[in-house]
């Protein structure tokens, strides 16, 4: 629910009544991020859903982020105030090279201002690169501290389908390590980036903590009885990295039994997908719907029989919770953090990466077995619920920011 909008550069608002104030002593805290709903994927959806969840509690929370041009430049949305800045961003799903750095350049001028303003107890950078380059300031300038989330593309090794990531984490490598280091805290979305980061910093001491999912945006679909053909949906950003195509080669045998596939989103790969749909004849079995917005996607999953997601790196995956959210059985490629979510023939089958094939036999199986798919569905939906939720990472965070400041709950220190 918006509360407030404003286009008038400066007139930041603080979070209206009706805050449920649970911890003691509030934080003032500046979340920082180059993505936000309804820009960007899991990452900006994550920092949306964390910085609610301490707005609630009764932190003072602000968000620093990018704008696209129909966007106002501050609201305040769930008592979060969002600040945006101008940057060179491509679409709403892209961001590329100049988009981050421009958003480096507009942020910092606004930074400033903002930490003039508001004295912020700690900083939350998602990003080591490019958003948290933004924390020499926090550290060297204001002396404050910050904590830093590492989510999978600022990490050296984690994604090279875009040519200039290699040399890029190169380049910047002493400086990735430096902003790891001076970090208060430094958090991973799995013990697979875990992993990977530490073979950037040997020495680096970080903290697992994954994504969430609200339940109730993403319900459990009823029951539906009736047989037929089965169908798939994949809900992603369209970027190399998804692995699509393999995904559109299984197709070309998956329509021989009568199977459906439906992509939901966009990105820069949207019209290779569609030219691969055409040249494979797949116009009646492949459906692609473009970008929806979250509070309709549950009804898509609704829909479906099967989540697929094919990545070729993938840290975690929030579509995977929005999926088992909805009760839906998944095949997933066994890369990344997917593992630590997707276990095979408990709550869905993996495939190597790059398998057309492995791909085609795993539908099929599912689609063979209805009771065993439903089965995962159900146990799915109920892990969601149990394991996944916003509240509880956000309790997390806060007790990260605790640690940073020097101080418990109920005994902030003077900012």
């Amino acid at each position: 629910m918006v509360v407030s909008a404003n286009t008038e550069q400066g007139s930041v608002r603080e979070p209206g009544p009706g805050v449920e104030t649970i911890v003691e002593s509030p934080l003032r805290v500046l979340c920082l991020n180059y993505e936000y709903p309804p820009m960007g994927g899991g990452a900006g959806n994550a920092t949306r859903c964390i910085a609610t969840e301490l707005a609630r509690r009764g932190h003072q929370v602000h968000v620093l982020t990018s704008r696209l041009p129909a966007q106002p430049v501050v609201e305040t949305v769930d008592s979060v105030t969002v600040c945006r800045v101008w940057s060179l961003r491509r679409s709403l799903h892209q961001c590329g090279l100049f988009g981050a750095a421009s958003y480096i350049v507009s942020a910092s001028l606004e930074l400033t201002r903002l930490a003039r303003t508001y004295r912020y107890d700690v900083y939350h950078f998602y990003f080591g690169l490019p958003t948290a380059i933004l924390a020499l300031y926090v550290h060297f300038v204001l002396r404050r501290p910050y904590v830093l989330a590492l989510r999978g593309s600022d990490v050296p090794g984690y994604d090279y389908t875009k040519w200039y990531m290699r040399p890029l984490h190169v380049l910047l490598r002493p400086l990735s390590r430096f902003l790891w280091r001076t970090a208060s805290s430094v958090t991973v979305l799995s013990k697979n980036l875990q992993a990977l980061a530490g073979r950037t910093d040997p020495n680096l001491e970080s903290i697992v903590i994954g994504n969430g999912i609200d339940s109730d945006k993403f319900p459990a679909k009823p029951p539906q009885p009736g047989s037929g053909p089965v169908s798939l949906i994949t809900v992603c950003r369209m970027v190399p990295r998804k692995g699509l195509e393999y995904l559109i080669d299984a197709m070309t045998e998956l329509k021989k039994d009568g199977i459906v596939l439906e992509l939901v989103g966009s990105g820069q790969e949207q019209q290779r997908v569609r030219q691969l749909v055409r040249e494979r004849g797949l116009e009646a079995h492949v459906i692609l719907t473009g970008y929806v917005p979250a509070e309709k996607l549950y009804t898509h999953y609704h829909r479906a029989d099967v989540f697929v997601l094919p990545s070729l790196s993938e840290s975690f995956g929030q579509v995977l919770l929005e999926a088992m959210s909805c009760g839906l059985p998944i095949v997933a490629t066994s890369i990344g953090g997917i593992p630590e979510t997707v276990r095979d023939k408990t709550n869905g089958l993996l495939i190597p990466p790059r398998d057309p094939a492995a791909l085609v036999a795993a539908v099929r199986w599912l689609a063979a077995n209805r009771q065993q798919r439903e089965r995962m569905g159900r146990y799915n939906a109920e892990q969601a619920r149990a394991r996944y939720t916003w509240s509880a990472i956000s309790r997390q965070y806060e007790s990260l920011y605790y640690r940073a400041v020097g101080a418990g709950p109920g005994q902030r220190t003077a900012g």
